[in-house]
């Protein structure tokens, strides 16, 4: 019988778990109408320079502070999806901007990425 790993925890008190992810855009209206209206995302509160989107996990913020392009430093939001294939179908129709070829890191997992129009990196997985 195989031995449940441990969790890891966090050498921080109190940061073991995720509240929020904060994309800085150059027009939070814009941008939380492409998030709402092409990905579905709920938006929770929208106020002036500020929108929160609802997700499973954690909340998606829109912060009005990025002056120009692409950020210098890239990151990116995954998102997990329980059908893959229906979600891809789905970002194909809807246009998104720069989606892979879907992916596999391994083990079964599927990913592929896309852009938002302020150049963040968002992507989905699934099996």
């Amino acid at each position: 019988m195989a031995r449940k790993q441990p969790q890891a925890k966090s050498s921080i008190p109190g940061l073991s778990v995720v509240e929020r992810v904060i994309l800085y855009v150059r027009d939070t209206a814009r941008s939380a109408e492409w998030y709402s209206g092409i990905l579905g995302l709920p938006i929770r509160h929208q106020e002036k320079g500020w929108v929160e989107l609802e997700t499973k996990g954690v909340s998606v913020c829109l912060h009005s502070g990025r002056k120009s392009g692409r950020a210098p430093e890239l990151n990116a939001i995954s998102f997990r999806v329980e059908d893959f294939d229906a979600t891809y179908r789905a970002l194909l129709l809807q246009e998104v901007g720069e989606l892979t070829e879907p992916f596999s890191p391994g083990a079964g997992l599927r990913c592929a990425s896309f852009s938002d129009p302020d150049g963040n990196i968002l992507g989905i997985e699934g099996r």
